[in-house]
């Protein structure tokens, strides 16, 4: 303090003295010496002084910054396949014999009965000869009870006309019996209940077992089939968790995987599974749809934006905390580093590194630095 007054004072002196009064050249060379030293020391007087006036400033202007408490959340994980809705009650009806359709019972999109009669082809023929086999028949069945009353009664006769008789009667019951199995081909019924999803045959065109006739739909029990990739196949079981969305009808179901194939197919290195659709409302088989599947589930998870997490040169993760100044409103900024876990939907888990309480920078996380003091905004 003694030397600012000196300082002071000889200023004064020179500013007040007169050219003859300052003395000669050398002692004003002296003093001019002695001043810029003066001054050099006053800088940094003044400058030590600023950083004492700045530590006791309260209007000091900080960054400000926005902050989230790590809290313990559930966590889940889901992957993306694609999948096709399949129905096992959706099947193509073919007639088993061959012949000129005589005759459609239902039209597309009609609902029908289980066992009721779809289709018929011409059985014209066969009726006729059905008819001529059926009067054969009752003669063939009349001589036979004649020639078993005459032997196994009265022994009149031959037991050779006995059986000739038996063998042309049961002849013909089985060739009638086979016949009205050959008309009874002849026709389509529904094997289940279902609707008709379209109808390829016509009246009058021939039909055969190599052609489609109709084709029967029952909704009710479609499922869907995807192929998952093979680096899936420890985390997918019976029962895991699904959500199917039908992107065509911006509709979404809840469902779970109901079977997991046991092979790996070697084209495509993926297993199928099938996966519930407890609602179908509208839902038509072979239909795309999209799947999304859980193979990770944390319940006390602690997680942040994915977008908080950050990387230094080497590649290592880290996150920006706060720690409070005890007793001020001011956070000093604190580079975490963390180990991370897997990321859905912009949220990664954080498997080391946070405990849950802390403070993470979130509005202001790429602008600050660590050991910067910042407020909450």
């Amino acid at each position: 303090m003694k030397k600012v007054v000196f300082i002071i004072s000889s200023i004064a002196l020179v500013a007040c003295g007169t050219p003859e009064e300052m003395g000669t050249t050398d002692e004003l060379k002296a003093k001019k010496e002695a001043l810029v030293s003066s001054r050099d020391s006053i800088s940094a007087l003044i400058s030590e002084v600023e950083l004492h006036l700045a530590a006791l400033d309260t209007n000091k202007v900080y960054d400000v910054v926005t902050s989230k408490e790590v809290e313990p959340s559930l966590f889940l994980h889901y992957f993306d396949v694609f999948g096709m809705v399949e129905a096992d009650k959706s099947i193509n009806l073919y007639t088993t014999a061959s012949g000129s359709v005589k005759k459609i019972y239902v039209k597309n999109g009609q609902s029908v009965e289980k066992n009721q009669l779809l289709l018929s082809l011409d059985t014209d023929i066969m009726m006729s000869s059905l008819a001529e086999l059926q009067t054969g028949l009752e003669l063939a069945k009349t001589v036979f009870e004649k020639q078993q009353r005459l032997w196994m009664d009265q022994q009149i006769g031959s037991e050779i006309q006995y059986l000739q008789a038996k063998n042309n009667y049961e002849g013909l019951v089985q060739k009638v019996k086979t016949l009205k199995e050959q008309i009874e081909l002849s026709e389509i019924r529904a094997p289940f209940s279902g609707s008709i999803d379209n109808i390829f045959a016509k009246e009058g065109q021939l039909s055969g077992p190599q052609m489609p006739a109709i084709r029967l739909v029952n909704t009710s029990g479609v499922y869907v089939k995807a192929d998952v990739p093979e680096s899936y196949a420890n985390r997918v079981f019976v029962g895991t968790p699904a959500s199917i969305a039908f992107t065509s009808m911006d509709y979404e179901v809840t469902a779970e995987v109901l079977q997991v194939g046991q092979f790996i197919q070697e084209g495509n290195r993926t297993f199928s599974i099938n996966v519930s659709l407890p609602e179908a409302n509208g839902v038509k088989p072979n239909q795309m749809v999209h799947i999304a599947l859980q193979d990770y589930r944390n319940d006390e998870a602690l997680t942040v934006s994915a977008s908080l997490v950050q990387q230094d040169v080497e590649g290592n993760d880290f996150i920006y905390t706060l720690r409070n100044f005890e007793g001020t409103d001011r956070y000093q900024v604190v580079k975490t580093w963390v180990t991370t876990g897997l990321t859905f939907d912009n949220q990664t888990e954080i498997v080391l590194g946070l405990e849950a309480g802390m403070l993470v920078v979130e509005k202001g996380s790429r602008s600050v630095r660590a050991g910067q003091e910042v407020v909450l905004g």
